[in-house]
């Protein structure tokens, strides 16, 4: 059998530890709300900080839609308010328009007056925080986007409220107090938001959290919820919002499956039938037998397989260490050392005729006697010297380098 994927990459364990992934999965995922305590304000100062935030308003740059300044009861600030306009070089010799950026200075002062600023997707902006989100991605086993929230002292960026994707939240720094309510949804999906005009009043406290810096919050998808930094400082965390394989997205595919495998799922409906007063029994009996025939367990395998691939679609590629291991490749010799990328979301699915590398946002088919080389990368450093086991010679640089391309083979042995 070929490995699914190496799962013990750290990034999970940071986040939850001293809980392991298997209690995790069985006490609380999708179940109730879990918080770590670990009276450690520095235990994530090397996952991101505050020179992270700084450094990001700059490299956003125009890039208005990942950037947004809330407060709790007050519109969301447009760009015009917290942007500046900048005419372009020579413009009147170019033509070209100016274009409106992120202000940093007009950011602070809205901070100042008891803005929240919320960094949308970070990763984009920080190589850093986006190979924590590789690794928690790969552990957990679902996509991912790291949300940054920076709150001044004694402020509220959002109002009560429930988000449709489960959310692991790591304080950075200060502290915030999250009250935690019982759902009104179960598990809502993104046609199930918030109800509107619902009152604090009326909703029933399942707990009240002081998160501090060093702590970690898991709250499953439902929970409403509303936090505040503390008076004595500001407070910086990040959200990772958890996006995972769910039934219905399975179920999704199988429908359209379905619809190709099952002429009588395809009829038309006449108008008879439909202002027909017994429609729904007669549509469920004629309609049921069709679609329990359609979803045969070839069908329902390749509905599942579907939507993986699906999710590595979403994944970004790493950039670090990439153009040294390209440099490596010209001096591959029998005694050099090569490793799985330990912190790159990958699979490697065995599809019968092929062996299939799904990374990030493609998915890649290799021939099966590619099958053993795969295995025993999976169990650990090889050289190169050793891949000659499993594969020719021609065929064994073509596959390292390729690998080394896609950027899941590192050369030469963990630094660490």
């Amino acid at each position: 059998m070929i490995a699914p994927g190496l799962r013990a990459s750290g990034g999970a364990a940071l986040v939850l530890a001293p809980v392991s992934l298997d209690e995790f999965f069985a006490t609380s995922y999708e179940t109730q709300p879990l918080h770590v305590r670990r009276d450690d304000p520095r235990y994530f100062a090397s996952a991101y900080g505050i020179d992270e935030v700084e450094a990001s308003l700059v490299v956003a740059g125009t890039d208005f839609a990942h950037v947004a300044m809330v407060r709790a009861g007050k519109p969301e600030l447009t760009a015009e308010e917290f942007g500046i306009e900048t005419p372009a070089m020579r413009a009147r010799q170019t033509g070209k328009p100016p274009q409106r950026r992120i202000d940093p200075r007009a950011v602070a002062a809205f901070f100042e007056g008891g803005y929240t600023l919320i960094l949308k997707d970070a990763a984009r902006f920080s190589a850093r925080l986006g190979r924590l989100c590789d690794e928690v991605m790969r552990d957990l086993g679902c996509t991912l986007q790291a949300n940054v929230y920076l709150t001044p002292p004694g402020a509220q960026g959002f109002s009560v409220h429930h988000d449709t994707h489960d959310t692991l939240t790591i304080q950075i720094e200060g502290e915030k107090t999250w009250r935690v309510y019982e759902p009104v949804i179960e598990l809502p999906i993104e046609s199930q938001p918030f109800p509107s005009g619902m009152q604090v009043p009326g909703l029933r406290v399942n707990r009240e959290i002081t998160l501090a810096a060093g702590d970690t919050l898991y709250l499953p998808r439902g929970y409403p919820h509303e936090a505040v930094s503390s008076s004595g400082g500001r407070s910086l965390h990040v959200t990772f919002a958890l996006t995972p394989i769910r039934a219905l997205d399975v179920l999704d595919v199988l429908f359209r499956l379905a619809g190709d495998a099952e002429v009588g799922l395809r009829r038309a409906l006449t108008p008879a039938m439909l202002d027909d007063p017994a429609f729904a029994e007669k549509f469920a009996a004629d309609v049921v037998p069709h679609l329990l025939a359609a979803l045969t367990p070839e069908r329902i395998a390749f509905a599942k397989e579907y939507a993986i691939n699906e999710q590595f679609r979403l994944v970004r590629g790493q950039a670090a260490g990439q153009f040294d291991n390209l440099a490596g490749l010209a001096t591959l010799g029998d005694t050099t050392r090569l490793r799985v990328n330990p912190g790159l979301p990958a699979q490697i699915r065995d599809r019968g005729a092929t062996v299939d590398l799904l990374i990030a946002g493609k998915s890649l088919g290799f021939p099966k006697i590619c099958a053993p080389a795969f295995e025993r990368l999976a169990e650990g450093p090889v050289t190169f010297g050793e891949l000659g086991l499993y594969l020719t010679p021609p065929n064994r640089a073509v596959f390292v380098k390729n690998l080394v391309l896609e950027g899941y083979l590192l050369i030469g042995d963990d630094p660490g």
